[in-house]
């Protein structure tokens, strides 16, 4: 026992060291975009510079992987060097017979090689695409595109080829520096047959409302929404081609496309998040001072659906499935060794990746570790339709990295596939998988209905019996009197009656009336007109109830949020601030009274402070009287049902906000048409408060920042 123990803290004291060797750190992303510690997918094996490689390296912008041979694009050298997968230097292509004459490439930023073993180069300031053999004997050249329709190539078009893939049928897809209308197509004899996938733009309401309402002039001087321009492209086994976008302006989820053949984007995007690299940032780590989202310089796709994209913001490789869901995140800035500090591409090497740094002009080998292996082979088994072999690969995984998202909901899939529900729904809650959970669920509850359909049958009868009788005998109805005497409540008419004791005081005469107040608040949102009016003038209702029922619906809020199925509640449950919760019901309550105060009293409303709290507290009864109900129901319905809650807690909203018009309107005596203003200036007032109370918070913010500084540097010269 003692000679294992020992055994199993050397490995732990390895591990710990090799993690510590590392100059990055590994994370990943939880459901609610929280950055969570991971384990190491991929270390540094070794890093292949000029002295490595046996000659030396200017700005080198591209790398391409075939079962055979690494060519290496050395820009700045006009020249692709050839190596075996030993690193052995095969053979030079920097110059060759073009039509009897020697000719070179100039400034060539990337290439690609066919499974035939035919090179093309983009040769960026010879705007050409040259076509050779891998060994370098020269093919043919393909130059600028041409077009006999009249419009199709824009006004000013400069041709700048910069990147370039091939498919089955030989059609080459460009990308050319400085284009926006997306990927330029060319057939196999080099004739432009059209752009393909333009990146969408999508101007934010602000933007496409200021161009409604400009001058000719002034939007003739405004930027123009152009998209962005695509950085890479690669294209997998099966014809698709991924690509990336450069740019910022552009939507956030299409940093990385899947195109089709006809330009359409069919990238899956199921993921937590789209595949977009640090969802949240700057990252508290390797590179956390560099500000702004990833951006893609490279994508390799891999097997299995996995690809792996290169971030030149930040030098880290993302890598997810075919879902888009991310697996894991290596690299980072910087110049030492397992670090970028110009990423320009990636290429995968079998399981190893290749990230080619322009600017320290080398190549960094990562391998996997066992934990991304662990990954790989769970997917593979899955696809597969080996179930339980991936599952076993998922709980590998779990044993490394237990943030690990994905393995819970492969485990859970794999359960599913054996008819183990209950299982299955647990799993995909550890995974946050709500999709798998919701299929699971409408499974187990089939299940559980087939099994207990005579014992579930025999009690729908015994309790729609047992409902006949209580209604038809009333044995409720003595009880149901005696309240109503004590409470001095008569539920048949709006008129209150007396207690039946006369000796009732003091507090329990104050709770008396508290109770049927709060009772009352389920007749006015049944009868508003009626029940408003009672409020104001036959004071039905008082403060201490209306305080009840904000509380109430504190509570109600805070239930539904911690409390509400599975498959609809997107809160982190380990979070809940009471406080926070207080305030999304009280900060927006004490804006509405307050203002609608303010404004009434100058308007010649009719309501008082309190009664307007007491009103616009009762209108939120139908929000307390749904919360409960629907939360509980929640835990029993499908994403496909989601809509039934939806549904029911929208009505419940429009009811509240509906008895909050009628009661404004009551209480002040106005008209419609009074009220509907008198609303609008309130919630404009609401805002304007809102505003300067933020602006007022962060100018004592910045005092107390100010006051600490000068505290600080008086005590350090003192």
């Amino acid at each position: 026992m003692r000679t294992a123990a020992k055994i199993m803290v050397l490995l732990v004291l390895l591990c710990s060291t090799e993690a510590l060797a590392l100059p990055y750190q590994s994370y990943s992303f939880d459901y609610w975009s929280e950055t969570v510690s991971a384990a190491q997918a991929y270390v540094t094996r070794r890093v292949m510079g000029s002295r490595e490689l046996g000659a030396t390296l200017s700005n080198p912008q591209d790398i391409f992987v075939t079962d055979e041979y690494i060519f290496l694009l050395d820009t700045g050298n006009n020249r692709i060097l050839v190596f075996d997968h030993e690193w052995k230097l095969s053979h030079e292509i920097s110059e060759f017979e073009n039509s009897g004459e020697m000719d070179k490439f100039n400034n060539p930023r990337g290439l690609y090689v066919s499974p035939e073993g035919i090179l093309y180069v983009a040769d960026q300031n010879n705007a050409r695409i040259v076509q050779m053999t891998q060994e370098g004997q020269f093919i043919q050249a393909f130059g600028e595109p041409k077009s006999d329709v009249e419009g199709v190539i824009p006004e000013g078009f400069r041709y700048r080829p910069r990147k370039i893939v091939v498919d089955v049928a030989g059609r080459m897809y460009v990308i050319s520096e400085g284009t926006f209308d997306g990927i330029l197509e060319f057939d196999d004899a080099g004739q432009f047959r059209g752009f393909i996938g333009a990146p969408r733009i999508r101007p934010n309401i602000v933007d496409y409302i200021w161009s409604r309402i400009v001058t000719d002039e002034q939007r003739s001087r405004r930027a123009l929404f152009l998209p962005t321009e695509y950085s890479n492209l690669h294209i997998d086994e099966s014809g698709f081609i991924y690509a990336t976008v450069s740019g910022l302006t552009t939507n956030e989820t299409d940093a990385i496309r899947r195109l089709n053949p006809s330009g359409k984007d069919v990238l899956r995007r199921q993921g937590f998040f789209p595949p977009v690299g640090d969802v949240q940032y700057p990252y508290a780590g390797l590179g956390a001072s560099i500000e702004g989202r990833s951006v893609f310089v490279d994508v390799v796709s891999r097997e299995h659906g996995i690809y792996s994209a290169l971030d030149i913001r930040r030098g880290r490789v993302f890598t997810y499935d075919s879902n888009g869901s991310l697996l894991y995140v290596f690299g980072g800035p910087g110049d030492q060794i397992g670090l970028v500090q110009g990423p320009a591409a990636i290429e995968a090497l079998g399981d190893n990746l290749l990230v080619l740094d322009s600017q320290l002009a080398r190549i960094t080998v990562y391998e996997p570790t066992p934990y991304a292996q662990y990954i790989h082979a769970a997917i593979a088994h899955h696809q597969a339709g080996e179930y339980e072999q991936a599952a076993d690969m998922w709980r590998r995984t779990l044993a490394y990295n237990a943030n690990l998202d994905q393995a819970y909901s492969g485990i859970g899939r794999s359960l599913l596939r054996q008819d183990r529900f209950a299982e299955a729904m647990e799993y995909f809650r550890l995974g946050n998988n709500r999709r798998d959970y919701s299929k699971a669920l409408a499974l187990y509850r089939r299940e559980v209905i087939f099994d207990n359909f005579p014992t579930i049958m025999t009690g729908l009868v015994a309790a729609a019996l047992g409902l006949f009788l209580l209604i038809k005998t009333k044995p409720y109805a003595p009880l149901k009197e005696r309240l109503n005497s004590y409470y001095g409540w008569n539920p048949h008419s709006r008129h209150q009656t007396a207690f039946a004791q006369d000796d009732v005081s003091g507090w329990r005469l104050k709770a008396r009336l508290t109770i049927r107040a709060l009772w009352y608040a389920v007749y006015v949102s049944l009868h508003p007109f009626d029940g408003f009016w009672d409020l104001k003038y036959e004071k039905r209702g008082n403060m201490a109830a209306s305080n009840i029922l904000l509380v109430l619906l504190v509570f109600t809020n805070a239930f539904g949020r911690q409390f509400t199925g599975f498959v609809l509640n997107p809160n982190d449950l380990t979070k809940l601030n009471i406080l926070m919760e207080v305030a999304v019901v009280m900060v927006p309550f004490v804006l509405w009274v307050v203002v609608n105060w303010s404004l009434t009293t100058l308007f010649e409303g009719k309501g008082t402070f309190g009664q307007i709290w007491i009103a616009t507290a009762y209108s939120l009864t139908p929000l307390i009287l749904v919360n409960i109900p629907m939360t509980i129901v929640s835990n029993f319905i499908t994403l496909e049902e989601a809509a039934f809650y939806y549904v029911i807690t929208a009505i419940a909203g429009v009811w509240a906000l509906a008895l909050v018009f009628i009661g404004n309107m009551v209480t002040h005596e106005f008209f419609v048409a009074k009220t509907i203003w008198s609303s609008c200036f309130t919630l404009a007032g609401m805002l304007l408060v809102a505003f300067i109370g933020l602006l007022f918070f962060s100018l004592i913010g910045e005092m107390t920042n100010f006051a600490a500084s000068v505290y600080r540097e008086v005590t350090f010269r003192m």
